[in-house]
């Protein structure tokens, strides 16, 4: 002891820092030991710097103790200012809660700006950077257009003003625009059909008619709006119809064929037949019979995809009429027969063609039948059912030839004899005789000159009457019962043995072999629907399909601006009697476009072979409108939901502050200031809310499913570390008690607030909006909560200190109850809380946390055995995490981020488990690309991503044309027809000049003219002379010309505008608009160079996250090698889009951990200054987070954005773990083990109570309709508050015995006890005593304020004698001799 008040003496004595003289004079001093009770004393004297930091330093400054003066410092700061503030609560709590609740109130207002984000694109796709970039690319690039359009019109050295016309319109609406896809939706609309049972394989009769069904039922859904209704061909994406030369008869030809142009389609049911079912149109066109006698190869009555041979078509019209190119196009096509050429699924259906390779002949069939029938008995024989077949006389929709040619006579005038009519009329017929003769069936060419003597319809009519009764009695016993002889044969197949051979029996298709490699639409050559497209599930035996378990279709619909431009003439009128063209504008386009899709969407739901009831859905649809109604729905607030979750937080917090007495609530009850404080947390979390809106943070999912239950398990935590305080510290003081209890216990609360905010603010690192949303928006209410619990909660406090004081019961109105008697004392909240104190830990009862915690789980943590097993278990964990770490998966499923149950979800499930396929584009970014000098360039780009084990290929060449190779082989077909003027001497070889200028000499053709004038045409100039035979379209090499390039451009995209839409190039700009006049001596006039234009490819076995990451790298690294090498171009797609992000997902997580971690060795370095407290604190958090990824590693949790936001959070979310524990370790006194001893029991009941708190906010995320919020934040929080709780409660105070940091301040003595200074009185008395002892031969000065503090605290009668100097800063004190014991 004698060294210690050696120690002291120096201490004493020595040389004050300036530094510290300078804190001491504004910092020390501040804190009376005198106001404070025998209780807060034996406190303080186990926390000193827990309790007060001030009066630490006072006994520092006294000699007694020594300790990290730094440290003390700024708690001492922190304290104070804390203290003023509790201090200012105290006195004025009803004007604070008014005040503070009428300005959170006004942040109501900003809930009126609420938009919740559906989009699912916006929502989960990366913002900034490379891939932002690329999205909007078109759109900068028409900007960029529209500029240089700007600057071009300008005269020269005036600047560019802004020009209200849009000149990117013009050039825009010249033709309609590609859908555009963002799959999930957008302009493509998807049906999957998946098996009715395990095992069922799809590519069977019964499975391919179902998808059939549901194609054909597909086309005919409609809508009514604007005055008529519309169906999927109204509103579909399909090319324009071929431009034809100017003429009546072909303005004729052109409206047949917009009617007859089927919407694109792409199915497996393309394959065969029935894939002409659900083309149409719809209704089938009713031509009349004149057409049908005029042009034998179109069908009669109803002209449909399923009886329509185009070329057949095409080949007989060419011969009658001028048709331009169109004839090639056909034929480049492959559109040949379409349909009728393809095998029947179903070869009893009575419509299968009888071109079909496997047609089934019924009439020889019933034949066979009829005498296998005749010989059974009465009983046995089968009756058939007999069609009756109306006789109808349909109205023609299109009347093309009739009004032209056929009704000619009608005309004539009625003094004409019979014998004139006639003979004028067989003119007519023979002129048409070349026509009927070119169809294959005999006996047409006199039908159709007998049609044509007809002198009224009564003559037609009659004539048919004598036709069908010259007809064959077995043609019309076939009429009548061949289609029941079909029906019949489908249900009783076993029995057709007994009246057929084995080779005239109905021949079932080899699905699984016809399917394999894909199916084609009606142009062969251009249409080609990869199998991995289609087809699902697919298991094979050598290289053949034998069995699947899904097909996928999909079909396009147009944008509103070109449902708009189809429907703006007067000829929708002529279809729609009720459509008014005059109203008709953009926005109802998209009205319409919008309803059918929902439209679509629900029929589909409601389909008869989905049921939602038994878990089995066979038919999922998607549109671009289902998944955002579908969030919308789900995305709002669930207010039943939510308000269960906050009923169950105030019984759980009312129930923690729970005391009875008697009849009712106890005074030392505190279940009122609980439940009122929950409240208060939930007005300033809708606060936050209505801030965060008011500044443009977006809801969503992710903001409305789980901030409001985070955030109020988070904000409660802080709670409940106040009420615990709260209880005690009525024993400890005597006034100010809300003062003290913000200097003990704010700056615990302070630490773990912000490193919350903190570590959400870090979450905004990760570039999803989605998330960004999430984490600004948590991290806003934080703030309002911490605010909240700082200013607003503590008010809530001082009144109920008031209620206490008054010994008014908890949970009474002010007047209403009897009050508690007492014996008054120095305290009234130390009588009322007195008897819940200094017990023995035996006396607590055995279900209460004290009594766990004193009874049972201090005395394991003191045992060696213990330390080790939990040593043990935190190493068996942590590895655990590692290993987890290793095996963790990149992905989150498109499905997760839906409703669990719910259609869409259904549908990307299935997508996933069947379909790895996904498109993706090339796209070349003008203008900077010199397109005519780079074709080899752009070639080896194709063919360079095409060696991708990922693209589909066909020969070693990617699946898909592309715009340039469909041009160039339109250009080298129509150098053939140039060759051939050439060789024939129809063109001069040196100057071009036709000799022949007719059409009706077979030499002479419209492709070899536009192959002329192509040639011709070079940049701004037109000129033959030495050209025409020199200049080749495309070259040996395949090049085509590049001084012509643009021309050819406009060219093609004109003539040959069908092939543009398939090659999917979406030109911007696109050329300029023309015509082919093929007799015009005048330029092609060349196209703009491209700012944009894409390459198509098909992309597969993207199976997983990991894939798709392989191949955007690979991809990527293609396109930047080329971007290197002068060819700018990037990869775009849906996997592209939403998987982009994965490749820095590591970076942004890492960079997001250090900054969080960063933060938090940097609050608490500044707040405790201690590096080793704070290093500590960031070791128990960084082995939380790594066990936490184990966890989700270890339990299939993938790595993506959201797990990645909540290891971000988790590091923060783990400081409320550690910091409060740590924070009273540091300020606790005595042996490390006493001291871990001293930490558990001041902060273990509140962190337990904290940790059940925030456990209980999440509860009710476990019942969201969203499988992510389920699955990513409620099992993964969760698991983070029990590993969290593990480190804080169990690991970190074993680590606090074996290493843990010394403490803030030792007594000098070496004592584990520091008693609190003596009263500022006493001390001041001490130090003037002190000074008046040193002044022996002079005055001491001492500031009046001392000396009046000195004079009003002194015991003693006498006092020292005063001399005004007459200086307002000092007096000075006379020596007097020493005074007596009073």
């Amino acid at each position: 002891m004698k060294s210690a008040g050696t120690d002291g003496a120096s201490v004493r004595h020595r040389k004050p820092n300036r530094v510290y003289q300078f804190l001491d004079r504004h910092l020390v001093g501040k804190s009376d030991s005198a106001d404070y009770t025998d209780k807060w004393r034996q406190k303080f004297a186990k926390h000193p710097t827990w309790c007060d930091a001030d009066m630490a330093l006072q006994q520092i400054n006294a000699g007694k103790a020594d300790g990290n003066r730094v440290a003390l410092y700024a708690r001492a700061l922190f304290q104070r200012i804390l203290y003023n503030m509790g201090h200012f609560v105290q006195c004025h709590p009803i004007k604070i809660l008014i005040f503070m609740i009428v300005c959170m109130g006004c942040c109501f207002s900003g809930l009126q700006y609420v938009t919740i984000e559906v989009d699912i694109v916006k929502l989960w796709v990366s913002q900034g950077g490379r891939l932002d970039e690329e999205l909007n690319f078109r759109s900068f690039a028409t900007e960029q257009y529209a500029e240089s359009k700007r600057h071009k019109r300008d005269a020269p050295g005036v600047p560019p003003v802004p020009n209200p016309i849009k000149p990117i319109q013009a050039v825009t609406a010249a033709a309609p625009e590609i859908p555009r896809e963002n799959g999930l939706g957008g302009g493509f609309q998807v049906v999957i059909q998946t098996p009715e049972h395990e095992g069922e394989n799809v590519v069977a009769r019964e499975g391919l008619l179902r998808h059939v069904k549901i194609m054909e039922e597909i086309a005919q859904y409609k809508v009514e709006m604007h005055g008529a209704n519309w169906t999927l061909a109204d509103i579909c994406f399909k090319p324009p119809a071929p431009t034809l030369p100017p003429g009546t008869l072909n303005a004729a030809v052109g409206t047949l064929l917009e009617r007859i142009i089927p919407c694109i389609w792409i199915t497996p049911i393309d394959c065969f037949w029935e894939g002409a079912k659900p083309l149409g149109p719809h209704p089938a066109l009713e031509l009349g019979e004149e057409v049908s006698a005029f042009i034998a190869s179109i069908p009669k009555g109803k002209v449909t995809w399923k009886n329509l041979n185009p070329s057949a078509v095409i080949n007989e019209v060419s011969t009658l009429l001028d048709l331009g190119t169109i004839k090639n196009f056909f034929d480049r096509a492959g559109i040949g027969a379409a349909y009728l050429d393809r095998p029947c699924i179903d070869p009893l259906d009575h419509e299968c063609p009888k071109d079909a390779p496997n047609y089934f002949d019924r009439c020889t069939a019933l034949e066979k039948f009829d005498e296998w029938n005749g010989a059974l008995d009465d009983e046995n024989k089968i009756a058939l059912a007999e069609e009756i077949i109306p006789v109808t006389n349909p109205i023609p929709e299109l009347n093309l030839i009739g009004d032209l040619l056929g009704r000619k006579k009608r005309q004539a005038n009625e003094s004409e004899n019979s014998e004139e009519t006639e003979t004028t009329t067989a003119k007519t017929a023979s002129a048409t005789t070349p026509a009927s003769t070119n169809s294959s069936k005999g006996g047409k060419k006199d039908d159709d000159d007998e049609y044509y003597n007809y002198s009224d319809d009564d003559d037609y009519k009659n004539a048919g009457s004598q036709k069908q009764a010259a007809e064959d009695p077995k043609a019309i016993r076939c009429k009548k019962f061949g289609k029941d002889l079909l029906r019949w044969m489908q249900e009783n197949p076993k029995k057709w043995d007994a009246f057929l051979p084995k080779s005239a029996q109905p021949a079932y298709p080899d699905y699984g072999k016809i399917m394999t490699g894909g199916c084609a639409g009606f142009g062969k050559n251009i249409m080609k629907w990869p199998e991995d497209l289609i087809i699902g599930g697919i298991k094979r035996e050598n290289n053949t399909i034998t069995s699947a378990e899904a097909f996928q279709s999909v079909f396009l619909v147009a944008g509103a601006q070109d449902v708009f431009q189809r429907h703006r003439g007067a000829k929708t009128k002529e279809f729609k009697p009720n459509f008014n063209p005059a109203t008709w504008n953009p926005s109802k386009a998209n009205e319409i476009v919008t309803a059918w899709q929902r439209n679509f969407t629900s029929h589909i739901y409601a389909h008869h072979l989905n049921k939602p009831e038994e878990n089995l859905r066979v038919v999922h649809p998607l549109a671009s409108t289902s998944i955002a109604d579908m969030l919308e729905e789900f995305s709002q607030f669930q207010f039943f939901v939510i308000f269960i979750g906050y009923v169950l937080m105030i019984l759980y917090a009312g129930s923690t502050q729970f005391d009875w007495k008697g009849w009712w609530f106890s005074v030392k009850s505190a279940t009122g200031i609980a439940i009122f404080g929950v409240l208060l947390i939930t007005f300033s979390s809708v606060a936050g809310l209505g801030f965060s809106s008011a500044i443009g943070i977006n809801f969503n999912a992710a903001t409305t499913q789980i901030v409001p239950f985070l955030t109020l398990g988070l904000g409660i935590d802080d709670m409940f570390l106040l009420m615990h305080n709260y209880q005690d510290l009525l024993l400890c003081v005597r006034d100010r008690e809300i003062a003290v209890l913000m200097k003990e216990t704010g700056m615990s609360i302070l630490i773990t607030s912000t490193n919350n905010i903190l570590a959400f603010l870090a979450g905004i690192v990760l570039p999803i909006p989605a998330l960004r949303s999430f984490c600004s928006q948590t991290a806003i209410l934080l703030m309002f909560n911490l605010f909240t619990t700082m200013i607003l909660f503590p008010a809530l406090m001082a009144i109920d200190v008031k209620r206490r004081k008054s010994n008014r019961r908890d949970m009474t109105p002010p007047g209403c109850g009897s009050k508690v008697e007492i014996v008054p004392a120095e305290s009234t909240a130390n009588v009322i809380t007195a008897e819940s104190n200094n017990k023995d830990p035996k006396d607590y009862p055995w279900y209460t946390l004290e009594s766990f915690l004193h009874n049972h789980y201090l005395p394991l943590l003191h045992k060696k055995p213990f330390k080790i097993f939990i040593v043990t278990l935190c190493g068996i964990m942590f590895l655990s995490g590692c290993v987890g770490l290793w095996r963790s998966k990149l992905g989150l499923e498109l499905a997760d981020v839906l409703p669990e149950g719910t259609a869409p979800s259904a549908f990307l499930k299935a997508r996933e488990k069947y379909f790895s396929f996904y498109p993706m584009f090339s796209v070349l970014k003008g203008p900077g690309i010199d397109y005519p000098n780079q074709q080899m360039k752009i070639e080896e780009l194709r063919n360079e991503i095409a060696k991708s084990d990922f693209v589909i290929k066909v020969e070693g060449k990617p699946s898909e044309p592309y715009w340039m190779s469909l041009m160039r082989i339109w250009l080298e077909s129509l150098q053939v027809e140039l060759d051939k003027g050439l060789a024939s001497g129809v063109i001069d070889p040196v100057n071009g000049s036709l000799y022949i200028k007719s059409t009706t000499d077979e030499r002479v053709n419209d492709e070899m003219l536009l192959a002329r004038r192509l040639v011709c045409s070079y940049g701004t100039k037109f000129n033959c002379t030495g050209r025409i035979s020199m200049v080749k379209l495309v070259d040996k090499d395949g090049i085509i010309n590049p001084e012509g390039f643009y021309n050819y451009l406009t060219a093609w995209f004109h003539v040959d505008n069908m092939m543009y839409y398939v090659s999917q190039a979406a030109f911007f700009p696109t050329p300029p608009a023309w015509g082919f006049d093929p007799w015009a001596e005048a330029i092609v006039p060349a196209a703009e160079p491209l700012y944009y234009s894409q390459i198509p490819f098909y992309l597969t076995n993207l199976i997983d996250t990991p894939y798709i990451v392989d191949m955007i790298k690979e991809i990527r690294a293609t396109s930047e090698q080329f971007t290197a090498e002068g060819l700018p171009n990037f990869p775009t797609g849906l996997a592209f889009t939403f998987w982009e992000q994965y490749l820095h997902l590591t970076k942004n997580l890492t960079t997001a951990i250090l900054i969080i971690g960063s933060s938090v060795l940097l609050v608490i370095s500044l707040l405790i200054f201690n590096p080793w407290a704070a290093s500590m604190v960031a070791i128990v958090v960084v082995s939380m987070t790594i066990e936490l990824a184990g966890f989700m590693g270890l339990f299939g949790v993938k790595m993506n954005p959201i797990s990645a936001v909540t290891l971000i959070t988790a590091v923060g979310i783990g400081v409320e773990f550690t910091a409060h524990v740590v924070l009273a370790y540091l300020s606790s006194l005595g042996t490390r083990d006493e001291r871990m001893e001293a930490a558990m029991e001041h902060m273990f009941i509140p962190v337990l109570h904290g940790c059940l708190s925030t456990l209980l906010g999440i509860i009710m995320l476990a019942f969201s309709e969203f499988d992510f919020v389920v699955k990513y934040f409620f099992v993964v929080m969760t698991a983070l508050i029990l590993i969290g709780l593990f480190n804080g409660v169990a690991m970190l105070p074993v680590m606090l015995s074996f290493i843990g940091p010394p403490c803030e301040i030792h007594p000098l003595d070496g004592s584990a006890l520091l008693p609190p200074p003596p009263p500022l009185n006493k001390q001041k008395k001490k130090r003037a005593a002190g000074g008046l002892a040193l002044a022996e031969d002079g005055d001491v000065k001492l500031s009046k304020r001392d000396l009046a503090k000195l004079d009003t605290d002194s015991s003693g009668p006498s006092s020292p004698s005063i001399q005004d100097s007459g200086d307002d800063e000092a007096v000075t004190i006379s020596k007097v001799p020493p005074k007596t014991d009073a």
